[in-house]
């Protein structure tokens, strides 16, 4: 199994998670939501981790939806291992059964579900006013901060990743 495809579709899959957790954006009068990713994040998030760069190109303004985004992540992953549609549906069928992928991507998704029941248990309290205030004054890290984070998390916890 390619090791880079595997790392790559994590990475992809960790900072879209990242960038729709703390970067979404109510559409006014919608159910929708979009991602907008500040203009401040964008130096770092190029520096940092500049093979996402593209990624973050790809989701900014783009709606939260399943399809989209599961397909705007695939297109990234094949395009940056420069993959043909057929390479490209083998690559991810043998990623979808690998066992690395899936105990990281799970306890991943752990660490996310945990990150949003606290806020949610903080939310709830709020008004609509201070509700807005709280995510006007949001202070988002870093992607490699909040990864950092789950990779503490992780251990924390004593998962194996």
């Amino acid at each position: 199994m390619n090791e880079k495809a595997i790392d790559l579709l994590l990475d992809a899959i960790f900072f879209e998670h990242w960038a729709r957790y703390f970067c979404f954006q109510e559409i006014e009068n919608s159910d929708d939501a979009k991602i907008v990713i500040p203009e401040i994040l964008w130096e770092e998030t190029k520096t940092q981790v500049p093979h996402l760069y593209p990624l973050m190109q790809e989701l900014q303004n783009s709606l939260i939806c399943l399809d989209d985004v599961r397909s705007r992540l695939f297109s990234f992953v094949a395009k940056q291992l420069n993959l043909n549609e057929n390479e490209f549906a083998e690559t991810i069928e043998k990623i979808s059964v690998n066992s690395k992928f899936n105990r990281k991507l799970n306890v991943f998704y752990g660490f996310v579900q945990e990150q949003a029941d606290k806020d949610a248990e903080f939310e709830d309290n709020l008004s609509d006013e201070e509700y807005k205030k709280y995510r006007e004054e949001l202070t988002i890290p870093l992607f490699l901060t909040w990864i950092e984070s789950f990779y503490t998390w992780a251990k924390d916890n004593n998962y194996v990743i």
